[in-house]
């Protein structure tokens, strides 16, 4: 079921994508530091797999649609870790972006977003996993580099806080809020 949501995501964006020439297509990678701010926490970082679709109202600025997997492990006894799915809306400028500067080689980036995440534990005995959602809001600072005529290579990093509506792997009373640091190629 989580797999299949993913894929629908990922085909609407594509078809959307299709059909205005004008928006951006992206595929990113990197890792996900749940519970980040908790000093008690058995969560280690994870891999981040994430899709977006940017629309651009304008040259310096864009509406971002993002979706992805996410995943961490856990040091507890009898739990694999933690995994999720987000679904984000944002918007992102491009500050010092000028329509007539020529090419575009090294451009900084900030956003903010925010959305929802579903949430699920891995358990690694004979207990019942949980299921839990939460919202997402979040904030991005990084850059944007040219790496041909209309590809990028877009590394952000991402402070986000997602409070957690019940315990997962084990982590009582703890919310998600943490980090994600992603480098995504943009076309």
């Amino acid at each position: 079921m989580k797999a299949a949501i993913l894929i629908l995501a990922l085909l609407c964006a594509l078809v959307a994508a299709s059909e205005r020439s004008e928006l951006e297509m992206s595929f990113g990678v990197g890792v996900w530091m749940p519970s980040l701010f908790d000093s008690d926490t058995q969560l280690n970082p994870g891999p981040a797999f994430m899709v977006s679709l940017q629309i651009p109202p304008s040259l310096g600025s864009c509406f971002i649609i993002e979706t992805g997997y996410l995943s961490a492990t856990s040091d507890r006894d009898s739990w694999k870790g933690v995994a999720g799915i987000p679904l984000t809306v944002g918007y992102r400028t491009y500050p010092f972006y000028k329509q007539y500067a020529g090419p575009r080689g090294i451009e900084p980036l900030l956003g903010i977003y925010g959305g929802g995440i579903l949430l699920w534990d891995r358990p690694d005995g004979n207990q019942d996993g949980r299921n839990t959602g939460a919202a997402v809001i979040g904030a991005e600072i990084g850059t944007r580099i040219m790496l041909g005529e209309s590809t990028f290579l877009d590394l952000v990093v991402s402070p986000e806080w997602v409070p957690v509506g019940s315990a997962l792997a084990g982590e009582s009373e703890k919310d998600l809020s943490g980090l994600k640091i992603l480098a995504s190629i943009v076309f």
